[in-house]
């Protein structure tokens, strides 16, 4: 009668996994070694930001002198890479600055943008803070009366990850993109669009 050796059964058991093994990590360092190489032989740029459109919800001096802000914003983000697209995590800011003072604030969604690809995001901003000598209401009602524009920046940090094609897995690591955009607008009234009279932004990545 013959008898089945359990040493070499378990032996050729590890190899298999052994093989296996490595033919998994060859996998994964092909695909990395291939996705570094399109990364850096493209020269990644950073996605570009605009604002297209600021609506007025709720501009109003509270009985207690706080000033209670609730705007819309809607931004377009164009993504200038060819092979390479991103992933916008969800723990980023986005702040509405006026004299240095923050007066409302929000969040992007989390997305994944692809290659070549144009987006466009609504974004709620709110807020509350003390405004006890009507400064900022003054300001606002004076540009109303005179036609004037009033400065503000929307500033943003943004946490992402670049991948390759169309594999969303491929992701490397996070770097957070710092954005800054300088508005100028008029007619700041609650329950309607603001009129835009300049705006600049400006991005800053570094992969």
């Amino acid at each position: 009668m013959g008898v089945v050796s359990e040493g070499k059964g378990y032996s050729g058991f590890v190899r298999c996994m052994c093989w296996c093994c490595c033919l998994l990590l060859l996998v994964i360092i092909i695909s990395g070694g291939f996705a570094y190489y399109i990364y850096s032989a493209e020269d990644p740029k950073p996605p570009v930001y605009d604002i297209q459109s600021f609506t007025v919800n709720t501009l109003d001096l509270e009985d207690d002198s706080t000033l209670k802000t609730e705007f819309v914003v809607i931004f377009k983000i164009e993504n200038p890479n060819e092979k390479i697209g991103f992933v916008y995590g969800e723990k980023n800011n986005v702040s509405l600055l006026f004299d240095d003072d923050i007066i409302s604030s929000g969040q992007l969604p989390a997305y994944k943008q692809g290659p070549a690809n144009t987006t466009v995001l609504e974004v709620a901003l709110a807020g509350t803070c003390p405004d006890e000598s009507s400064t900022f209401q003054d300001i606002v009602q004076n540009g109303k009366e005179k036609g004037v524009g009033i400065e503000f920046v929307v500033k943003m940090m943004v946490p992402m990850k670049f991948y390759v094609g169309n594999v969303g897995d491929v992701a490397r690591k996070e770097v957070i993109a710092s954005i800054s955009c300088g508005l100028v607008m008029k007619n700041l009234v609650s329950g309607k669009t603001a009129t835009i009279l300049e705006k600049e932004c400006e991005e800053l990545v570094k992969f």
